[in-house]
């Protein structure tokens, strides 16, 4: 079977999405990841499980064969391969030892199916938020996006960690800057502390910006959205970010921010969001919605940069604020090189 997209290269070593959880049912599902064709499919025990999609028999795809008694089932010749990718039956004959698929580290969680990238076990596991599996409010107090782009992985996420595009590009007119602090480092163990080849797990940032002015000053006013700090707080992974939105210490809305890579330049941007209860009777209502409207717009407005943003990070002049975009390029090649050990 011929490749579907064209591998990835620079792929920093973390959980990636799949497929939403809801797109994944009783039929395996064919899944392009990395450059290659994968299935997705759920066992008798309803848990999600990605494999590669090429029988090791004649080469058929598994994506269209079935689940069989907590199997999957080659369309072509009625192979059938476990959730650790071995073959377990054979009609009228033994399975081959050497049968087998790739099966990739799976797990599912905040409303999506994820698989782990890169050589070894997982070091750390996805974000887990409960609240984003499951709607009760659902197209209002619940939403997601899932927009594609020739974006590649790092350029999506670096996004969060630039304070001067939200007035550049989102014309977020405040009266005042907007900055971003790190996290500190996190605590070494007591045996003398991480490896110098080891990254740290995450890349975490808080950005803040004063009360909007001008027009949009004027909307959050009317509808009591405005404040007098606004924050962003970000547990930001090489491949994917939870995010939470105050206003005043008070959370507006949190969100998971992650991404499929398709194929060299060809990803899929992932927002999954729930927005927090906001005032009683439809005034309360109206604010989520324009939470949402917020979220919505300044994705769609990134998207048409993305796509024609050069390759490559050896190009530009920078400039002081364009230190915490730097700071997260080094974190994410270390996981870039994580990656490629193996």
């Amino acid at each position: 079977m011929a490749r579907s997209a064209r591998p990835i290269t620079n792929l920093a070593s973390g959980w990636y999405v799949a497929l939403p959880s809801a797109e994944l049912r009783r039929r395996p599902r064919r899944v392009t990841l990395f450059g290659n064709s994968y299935v997705g499919w759920r066992g008798g025990d309803g848990r999600a499980r990605v494999h590669s999609a090429v029988c090791p028999h004649a080469g058929a795809a598994l994506h269209g064969g079935k689940v069989v008694d907590g199997t999957l089932e080659c369309p072509f010749h009625r192979w059938r391969f476990d959730e650790s990718g071995a073959c377990v039956f054979v009609p009228g004959r033994r399975p081959p030892t050497r049968a087998t698929v790739t099966a990739l580290p799976t797990r599912e969680c905040s409303g999506y199916v994820w698989v782990w990238y890169g050589s070894g076990p997982p070091r750390y596991e996805p974000p887990d938020r409960p609240d984003l599996a499951v709607r009760r409010f659902p197209g209002v107090r619940g939403f997601r996006l899932a927009d594609p782009t020739r974006a590649t992985t790092r350029r999506i996420l670096e996004n969060t960690y630039d304070p001067d595009h939200l007035v550049a590009l989102h014309g977020l007119t405040v009266a005042g800057d907007a900055r971003i602090e790190f996290a500190d480092a996190r605590e070494r163990s007591a045996d003398g502390g991480t490896p110098d080849d080891e990254p740290e797990e995450r890349c975490d940032a808080t950005l803040t910006w004063p009360a909007y002015r001008g027009a949009l000053g004027t909307v959050s006013n009317v509808f009591g959205l405005n404040a007098k700090e606004f924050t962003l707080r970000m547990r930001g992974w090489a491949s994917c970010q939870e995010i939470e939105y105050y206003a005043d210490g008070r959370r507006l809305y949190r969100m998971v921010l992650a991404v499929t890579p398709i194929g060299e330049h060809h990803s899929v941007q992932h927002i999954n969001a729930a927005v927090d209860p906001d005032g009683a009777g439809a005034l309360g209502w109206v604010r989520a919605l324009v939470h949402r409207a917020e979220v919505q717009v300044a994705a769609r407005q990134d998207l048409p940069i993305f796509d024609t943003l050069l390759p490559g990070d050896r190009h530009g002049i920078y400039v002081p604020g364009d230190a915490a975009v730097r700071r997260f390029r080094r974190f994410y090649q270390r996981w870039v090189e994580v990656a490629e050990r193996g």
